[in-house]
């Protein structure tokens, strides 16, 4: 366990998330999808935001930059969404869902 604290204080690009926040965590791979997808997922991803506001955050993790994020959220999928809120996970989609029916969903499991 010493070696991988070690390993995050190291890491360029940390994650850092409020321990009360709701945070969208949206899981891709830039090697792994193509352009058309990859702008698809960024306007959802602001679309999405627009949406919920910044009662919840929307962080982008690519699998390259933090495999071991994604390997401890057993992602085997991408594009990948999870919510998740003060470290319990609320809700998973695997593929890329609709953007209405994420957004309603979201504002319901967070109580909005």
């Amino acid at each position: 366990m010493e070696g991988r604290s070690a390993m995050k204080r190291d890491d360029p690009h940390p994650i850092l998330i409020p321990a009360r926040s709701a945070v969208l965590l949206i899981f891709t791979s830039t090697a792994r999808t193509d352009r058309l997808q990859q702008t698809l997922l960024a306007d959802m991803t602001a679309s999405l935001q627009t949406l919920i506001g910044h009662s919840v955050r929307i962080l982008k993790i690519d699998e390259a930059a933090h495999p071991e994020v994604v390997q401890s959220f057993g992602i085997t999928q991408v594009p990948s969404f999870v919510l998740v809120r003060q470290g319990i996970e609320l809700w998973r989609q695997v593929g890329m869902p609709d953007k209405d029916t994420t957004g309603q969903l979201t504002q319901q499991l967070l109580g909005m």
